[in-house]
């Protein structure tokens, strides 16, 4: 999504205390907080200035100080996540949060699915909390949500997505942990490419209308690609060697049961199918033998993510396992030597690995 909005610039700070306001307006640090509060107790001119000073400092009210009497940083995390409903947010979810509350730091989560608006949001919000610092879902966003990020005077790190890696980062960027999602895919793509001549599908989600595991499917186009992998015969959009089709649905069995019939419904000849993640996988697999097509004699599947069910099934799939508990640990203790002072590396790769299943 991109935004029209021109991004704001003003620096971010949870150092700039309520009493710097004040002393800066000129007025006691009751009137400060009244004129931000939008309470009685002040002229019209008077707000009018806090206010203007209060932006111009990149003043954020804090919320805990009212409460308590403290206007400092405080224990605190914020982990803005876009959704709870896959598996894969969930693990790096578990390891965040058990690496900070074995050092007492606490995690507030927010989950604000792919919406740009609805995540700066949230950020605003969290801030007023006054966070040690903050854990954010690496992906693409629009001008305005990338320049907040790098407005922040507080630590943060964006996790699962490496955006492109060190190459792509800015100065004022925030720290990265996870992997290369083109390269996973495209080495899945050479893995298929190598075994099988196609026809290639792929089953994706779509959410708010944009399209999961974007930057993995075109590391495996390219990768097929690069393998001499042909287009099908028949008219293919951007004449590419692999047929998708994406649902306006959760990641979920059940999406990759109804896509993968949907897709062999409109394509009987297709060979290879590709999938978001493991659970569509498993879905698609249900629906295959259903069919009575055999698996990988018929039709060969892969998945994503390196979920359990891949592991248990009677046939284990070929899929690529994602790290996500390493994920969580290790941008918590990334965070952590921020906070702390101490040196800590701008991007860390934790990888993946291609595990060669029964399935492709």
């Amino acid at each position: 999504m991109t935004s029209s909005k021109k991004p704001n610039s003003t620096r971010r700070s949870t150092s700039v205390s309520l009493a710097d306001v004040a002393e800066r307006a000129g007025v006691s640090k009751m009137t400060a907080s009244r004129a931000l509060r939008g309470t009685t107790g002040y002229s019209a001119e008077t707000r009018a200035l806090v206010l203007k000073i209060a932006e111009e400092m990149g003043y954020v009210p804090n919320r805990l100080a009212a409460a308590f009497g403290s206007d400092t940083a405080n224990n605190l995390v914020g982990i803005c996540i876009p959704t709870l409903s896959r598996e894969l947010y969930g693990q790096i979810l578990e390891g965040l949060e058990n690496r900070f509350s074995s050092v007492n730091y606490q995690p507030i989560v927010g989950v604000v699915g792919y919406d740009d608006e609805v995540e700066l949001a949230w950020l605003n919000s969290a801030l007023s909390w006054r966070p040690s610092g903050l854990v954010v879902a690496g992906r693409e966003r629009s001008l305005a949500n990338r320049t907040f990020l790098q407005s922040l005077t507080i630590p943060c790190v964006e996790i699962w997505n490496l955006c492109g890696g060190k190459d792509t980062m800015e100065k004022s960027d925030p720290m990265r942990v996870g992997f290369n999602h083109f390269d996973a895919g495209a080495e899945m793509g050479r893995y298929l490419a190598n075994r099988y001549q196609g026809p290639f599908g792929y089953i994706g989600v779509r959410d708010e209308d944009v399209n999961l595991g974007a930057e993995r499917l075109a590391g495996f186009t390219s990768a097929l690609l690069e393998c001499g992998i042909p287009a099908p015969g028949r008219k293919n959009k951007n004449n590419s060697p692999v047929t998708t089709t994406f649902l306006k649905d959760k990641a979920s069995f059940y999406a990759g049961y109804y896509g993968t019939e949907q897709l062999l419904t409109a394509n009987p000849d297709l060979r290879v199918l590709y999938y978001l993640d493991d659970n569509m996988a498993v879905g698609g697999m249900m629906l295959c033998q259903q069919k009575g097509l055999k698996i990988p004699g018929d039709v060969a599947i892969a998945g994503f993510g390196g979920m359990d069910i891949g592991a248990i099934l009677p046939t284990r799939l070929t899929t690529t396992a994602a790290f996500r508990l390493r994920i969580g640990k290790t941008a918590a203790d990334a965070l952590l030597k921020k906070i702390s002072g101490s040196p800590v590396g701008v991007l860390t790769d934790v990888g993946t690995e291609l595990v060669r299943g029964e399935t492709a």
